[in-house]
């Protein structure tokens, strides 16, 4: 065994543990980091109160998702108007965002096709 390698009984199994340490559990912790990503889905980049107005969220609650879906690596800071006011997007070539756009069309399809 090397020095990277993980002896299985050593894992911890629990499920509530599994469940809280997994990534997905974590970028999805709330509907708010759902909503924040799918808005900028479909139009981007977004400034936190717009953002915050397609969610149907305050601004102080887009603020904390923005910050925490950070961590994740997708989103993108840009300057968008001449006032320099902070817009975001998605990645445009990261493997996570094309994954959950791929995940968000199928859930979107299998939903509506009932």
């Amino acid at each position: 065994m090397t020095g990277t390698d993980t002896d299985l009984d050593e894992l911890n199994t629990d499920p509530d543990t599994l469940v809280a340490q997994n990534g997905l559990s974590q970028l999805f912790a709330n509907r708010v980091r759902a909503k924040f990503i799918v808005t900028l889905f479909y139009d981007q980049p977004l400034t936190v109160p717009e953002i915050a107005a397609a969610a149907g969220v305050t601004q102080t609650v887009t603020h904390q998702a923005r910050e925490q879906l950070s961590q994740f690596g997708i989103l993108e800071t840009v300057e968008r108007d001449a006032d320099g006011a902070e817009a975001y997007r998605l990645q445009e070539n990261d493997q996570l965002v094309a994954t959950l756009r791929e995940a968000a069309e199928l859930a979107t399809e299998r939903y509506y096709d009932k």
